[in-house]
């Protein structure tokens, strides 16, 4: 491979593609838990608020007052979307959650009966 052909690492600023504000590495979010869901590496933004996994990557900052001013040229009629569960899986944590609160219930009962 050539020198030409390589692709030079960015070494910039990374940014929301909602509001073209900073955005903070936050993690991997990982799919061993819902296989399903696989966004690999978080973002989050400072000043919107976005959590995802595409962000954009620029090395001038001439760039990213370009990028802020188009996006906020389009952004009146975009709806932010922040990250929640499949409709699928809300079902599921519900009944966890049920099943947690009785068996903390259970367990007071049993403690003071223990008790008194």
């Amino acid at each position: 491979m050539n020198d030409s052909t390589k692709m030079k690492p960015i070494q910039g600023l990374q940014i929301c593609p909602f509001c073209g504000g900073k955005t903070e590495y936050a993690g991997i979010s990982s799919g061993h838990i819902f296989p399903a869901i696989h966004t690999g590496q978080m973002y989050v933004c400072r000043e919107c608020g976005y959590q995802g996994s595409f962000i954009i990557e620029v090395d001038d900052l001439d760039d990213v007052r370009e990028i802020k001013e188009a996006l906020h040229g389009y952004s009146e009629n975009i709806e932010m979307s922040m990250f929640s569960f499949p409709e699928k899986w809300k079902g599921f944590w519900r009944i966890i959650l049920f099943v947690r609160v009785a068996g903390l219930v259970i367990l007071i009962i049993v403690l003071l009966s223990m008790i008194f």
